[in-house]
Parts: structure tokens; C-alpha cells; sequence
């Protein structure tokens, strides 16, 4: 087997650059992280996100690391919804005193999580899609958002326990 057609043969960083932007050169490609189109550009690297960029067939590598921490907090929330929902509902069966309000609306607000993160999942594409600083900054809010919620939830029952 030739040395050139040898595909086992290491390949200079220089070679590769050149095969993608040979291979982009009149093509119209989409950036695999941002979905720019490369077409005629004249590096080794997507203009509008910064993604370096190598031929290959798929994905080098998959980062899932922002997603799951965007998922968490919607896990954990919606698995205490549903063991929070046993004492409402038991008390609701047996015309006990209902619960204090905060523990209510903080239970809709776990299974309104929990559904979260479902679409979170079900959209898990575009998700990688973006930038990694949009999906830091998304991570960032879904947990911000619980933080509150939570903070929330301690202070109103602080307020009725007064």
C-alpha cells in the first residue's frame, strides 16, 4: 500500500487544514456547532463561533457536560414533587388541613421542572447546537431560577410560620 493512500499514515495539521478548506471551496457546509455556512472560507476554523473545523465523518466529540448541568436541578425538583405530592395528597383524602401554600405552588413549580426538562431532552440537538457560552449561560439560568424559586419557597414559609 501506498504511504500516500495509507489512511493508518499520520497526517500534518498543515494536510488537514488544507483538505477542509478543499473540500469547503464552492461548497455550502454548515458549522457543526453553530450551523454558519463555511462555504469559501479560508481557515481551518468557523468565523462565527470560533468551532475549529476537521474533515471527518460525524462528530469528534460530543460535549454533554452543559446540558446534564441544565438538566439537574429539573431532575431533582421533579423527583421531590412526587414525593411531596404523597403527604398532599394523603392529606387531601383524609380532609385533613390542606398544606401551607408555598409547599403547593412549590410542587407545580417541580412538576413544571421536571416537564422542562423533557423538552430539554426532546431538544437536546439544537441544545448542542449552540455556542458553549449560550449553553453555560442557559445552565447558569436554569439554575438560577431554582436557586430562587427555592429561596422563594424557605422565605414564604418563614413568613407564615411568624
Amino acid at each position: 500500500m501506498d504511504v500516500e493512500t495509507d489512511p493508518t499514515t499520520p497526517r500534518s495539521p498543515h494536510d488537514s487544514e488544507a483538505e477542509v478548506l478543499a473540500f469547503l471551496s464552492g461548497r455550502s457546509a454548515p458549522c457543526p456547532r453553530c450551523a454558519y455556512d463555511l462555504r469559501d472560507i479560508r481557515t481551518a476554523m468557523c468565523p462565527e463561533c470560533g468551532e475549529p473545523l476537521v474533515l471527518t465523518i460525524g462528530s469528534p466529540r460530543a460535549h454533554f457536560g452543559w446540558l446534564v448541568l441544565a438538566m439537574a436541578p429539573g431532575c431533582f425538583s421533579g423527583v421531590t414533587a412526587v414525593f411531596v405530592m404523597i403527604p398532599i395528597a394523603v392529606a387531601t383524602l383524609q380532609n385533613f388541613p390542606g398544606p401551607p401554600w408555598p409547599i403547593v405552588a412549590a410542587d407545580a413549580f417541580g412538576f413544571l421542572s421536571a416537564g422542562s426538562v423533557w423538552l430539554m431532552y426532546r431538544h437536546r440537538h439544537r441544545f448542542m447546537s449552540w455556542a458553549a457560552r449560550r449553553q453555560t449561560a442557559f445552565a447558569a439560568a436554569v439554575w438560577a431560577i431554582h436557586v430562587l424559586m427555592l429561596a422563594l419557597v424557605i422565605f414564604s414559609m418563614w413568613y407564615l410560620i411568624r
